[in-house]
């Protein structure tokens, strides 16, 4: 059979009423028929032949039944999924006994994709669904979709340092009983506009592997084109490496639009900060004019998924802290990152965003102009790292030595941006030095992280400046203010402590570079 549906993330509770008052407003007959949970488990096999060949497995459990479903991985066209299902009930088992999957359909169908390997599991995923049925009630709409409401947790092992290893969303699919993929088009196009829904980008398997620290691009590359040496032409490097970051940003693109991983929007503006840092680092190889224009894009598309990225590592901060609990406060964070994210859905929605990409991609593919070429196509990938990373490193350390115990907040914010710029021209050239940048990598980093520490200690004082200040006066508003006092002492002390640390770090980080 084929599944065709739509999803919508949906990001606050009151859109699901938005909805369902759109569907009413179109003569729609909307009636709920109440909500299970089910927990389904991902597998494949330790070589991922199941995703190569094209196909998610899963075995559903809800109550006592089981089953087993083997789905096509075909994304959206336009907004709606269109895969093939195979399905077969299994027998009962306890959750912890192992599941034996007699002759059937999906059986059959995973023994030839599989050989008969072992199956893996790769993550769970459990769900709270509520099922409303809306059917067309006019006299010639015959469109009957089931509306599933589900409220879902990935749980997924991390297979990366920086993989989530756990997702929690809610989202709603429409799903076809009757009607045409046009018609359901069409219903896409009015909760979008009706109802501010967010049409989603990835399946729950995706979000699976996305938690798990993985992506269907990295698990399917076979081979990997080997890196210029040192002697080569930096150029060969310098387009090779703005290549490797712009596919980064459009690949990240539609999980930074949909906001339930964090790490789409934070890979994102990583990518648009390098690409930054190694376009101004090459004024005078590359076009003045060029360089200006991308710096100046890149900066605002770098700022707007900053203001989502600094509200999620807020949010999440506040929630993970051993300190005072205070919910109320941790609620008007929650919202200052869905704001944050909706906003951000019209910056990656714009005009804009999609002629920088465009732009960027004509500057990479037409490559070195031959003025270029002709000028610097001598200058070799070790050449060109001395000069340019020994100039780095000088104002580095001039604006280092500068900061002392007086020094405002913003001057150590602005020499954590420049220890990341440095860090993102060694990684430039770490690609075919790795021995060579290691330590000082390494280094720099450390002072990253303390300098993170401190610019985050102090957004969260700003934060809570704000919060303070939208909290009623008198008795009410007496207990929340007390609350938040102590937590705005708890970070006045992360501050002091950070910058105790720093000291210590950068002496460490001097010896090491001079």
């Amino acid at each position: 059979m084929t599944e065709i549906e739509a999803k919508f993330i949906i990001r606050r509770p009151e859109q699901v009423e938005d909805a369902m008052r759109a569907f009413s407003a179109r003569a729609f007959k909307v009636t709920e028929h109440g909500t299970t949970a089910h927990l389904d488990r991902y597998l494949d096999t330790p070589d991922w032949s199941l995703l190569r060949a094209g196909w998610a497995c899963r075995i559903r459990r809800r109550g006592s039944e089981a089953k087993l479903t083997l789905k096509s991985l075909h994304g959206p066209e336009g907004h709606v999924f269109a895969r093939e299902e195979i399905n077969q009930p299994l027998p009962a088992a306890g959750e912890d006994e192992p599941v034996l999957f007699p002759p059937g359909p999906a059986q059959e169908k995973l023994s030839g994709i599989s050989n008969d390997m072992p199956l893996v599991e790769l993550f769970h995923v459990m769900t709270e669904r509520t099922v409303i049925l809306a059917t067309g009630t006019g006299p010639d709409d015959s469109l009957r979709l089931e509306l599933d409401l589900d409220r879902t947790r990935i749980e997924a092992e991390k297979r990366t340092e920086k993989a989530t290893g756990i997702l929690e969303f809610t989202e709603l699919e429409l799903e076809i009983v009757s009607g045409s993929v046009a018609e359901l088009e069409s219903v896409v196009t009015w909760l979008r506009d009706d109802a501010g829904l967010m049409p989603a980008k990835y399946s729950k398997f995706e979000r699976g592997l996305q938690a798990a620290g993985l992506e269907f691009e990295s698990i399917l590359q076979r081979s990997v084109t080997p890196p210029p040496d040192e002697d080569d032409p930096v150029l060969v490097l310098l387009y090779r490496y703005l290549e490797e970051q712009l596919q980064i940003i459009r690949r990240q693109h539609p999980r930074a639009l949909e906001g339930v991983d964090p790490e789409g929007v934070h890979q994102m503006r990583v990518a648009s900060r390098r690409l930054r840092t190694v376009l101004k680092a090459f004024r005078g190889i590359v076009d003045d004019g060029v360089v200006a224009h991308f710096n100046t894009e890149l900066r605002w598309l770098a700022q707007n998924l900053g203001r989502a990225r600094d509200a999620d590592v807020t949010e999440k901060s506040a929630r993970e802290s051993e300190a005072v609990s205070a919910d109320h406060y941790e609620d008007y964070l929650a919202q200052a990152t869905i704001d944050a994210y909706e906003h951000l859905v019209d910056i990656l929605e714009s005009e804009r965003c999609s002629t920088l990409e465009d732009e960027l991609t004509a500057f990479i593919e037409s490559g070195p102009a031959g003025d270029m070429r002709e000028q610097h196509g001598g200058l070799s990938i070790a050449a060109c790292a001395e000069m340019l990373i020994g100039a780095a490193l000088a104002r580095l350390l001039t604006h280092g030595d500068a900061i002392d115990e007086d020094s405002p907040p913003r001057q150590l914010h602005k020499l954590r941006i420049e220890a990341k710029r440095f860090r993102y021209l060694l990684d430039f050239f770490s690609t075919v030095q790795a021995d060579k940048w290691l330590a000082t990598t390494e280094a720099v980093k450390r002072i990253q992280d303390v300098l993170g520490e401190h610019q985050d200690a102090v957004t969260a004082q700003a934060h809570l400046a704000d919060y303070a200040a939208s909290i009623p006066s008198g008795d009410s508003g007496q207990e929340k203010l007390l609350e938040t006092a102590r937590l705005l002492q708890n970070e006045a002390v992360r501050i002091a402590t950070s910058r105790e640390q720093f000291a210590t770090a950068w002496s460490d980080f001097k010896a090491m570079v001079t």
